[in-house]
């Protein structure tokens, strides 16, 4: 399961991506961006859970993780149908 919440954020995030304890993630969307950033922002993020990116790939720091993840061109799809819940922040 993936939960959208668009929350304030410094301007410099976009969003982020959390693991939750249950296994879900949570993908929080800087709610200061436009309707088609919103969307580009949580395609990164998946893009990330895609890629494994969150418990670290092979001892790679994070600028060579986000440098990977901004260079895919890969169109993902996701094989199974994903619960995707969409909330507004506190």
């Amino acid at each position: 399961m993936i939960i959208i919440t668009y929350q304030d954020l410094p301007r410099r995030v976009p969003a982020l991506v959390h693991e939750n304890d249950d296994d879900s993630y949570t993908i929080i969307i800087n709610r200061s961006l436009s309707e088609a950033d919103r969307k580009a922002a949580a395609w990164h993020e998946i893009r990330h859970l895609k890629g494994g990116d969150l418990g670290g790939k092979d001892g790679a720091d994070v600028c060579s993780i986000e440098s990977a993840c901004h260079g895919s061109s890969q169109t993902y799809r996701i094989a199974e149908d994903p619960e995707i819940y969409i909330k507004d922040g506190e």
